[in-house]
């Protein structure tokens, strides 16, 4: 019987690859029974036949193949019966295996992420980086008083002249 930790250690296509192989094995063991059962029928005509000839020692020899054919059967089908079991205990796990790899891991992300930033590799440098594209960003709105030139349209961009003087 598979434990529901062994279960747990699949990803989703080994899960289904054992599904696929336990319900093989499960049709298999299905055909082998249908097989020993005509075999044991065979075998109870024999016994029959041989009982009412009065031929007891072939009749015996008849009964000792028939019982090692229902004994085949039983320990075949109690098989089968562990498979079915386990199969249907896969199918039940079967949606939580394909959850979980559905979902995040946010140390992953986080490695992959620092790996194409390139701060996997020099973290400093990708550290620097980051602040000076920052100050670079905030470094003209980092004076109060360009803010406000450029606000009321005295600053850089309009050429530094004040309003109402004209040259």
């Amino acid at each position: 019987m598979i434990t529901l930790e062994e279960l747990s250690r699949l990803d989703h296509g080994a899960a289904m690859d054992l599904l696929f192989a336990y319900t093989t094995d499960i049709k298999r063991h299905e055909k082998d029974i249908e097989a020993l059962k005509k075999d044991a029928a065979l075998w109870a005509s024999r016994v029959s036949l041989a009982e009412a000839r009065n031929l007891t020692e072939l009749a015996a020899g008849a009964r000792t193949q028939l019982s090692g054919l229902e004994a085949r059967i039983s320990e075949i089908q109690a098989s089968k019966t562990e498979l079915e079991r386990d199969a249907a205990r896969i199918k039940e796990v079967l949606p939580g295996i394909k959850a979980k790899e559905r979902s995040i891991d946010p140390d992953q992300l986080q490695a992959e992420l620092a790996m194409m930033t390139g701060e996997a590799l020099d973290p400093e440098k990708a550290r620097l980086d980051r602040e000076l594209d920052t100050l670079a960003k905030t470094g003209a709105d980092s004076d109060p008083l360009e803010a406000l030139k450029r606000k009321m349209g005295l600053g850089r961009e309009s050429g530094g002249e004040k309003p109402g003087h004209n040259a």
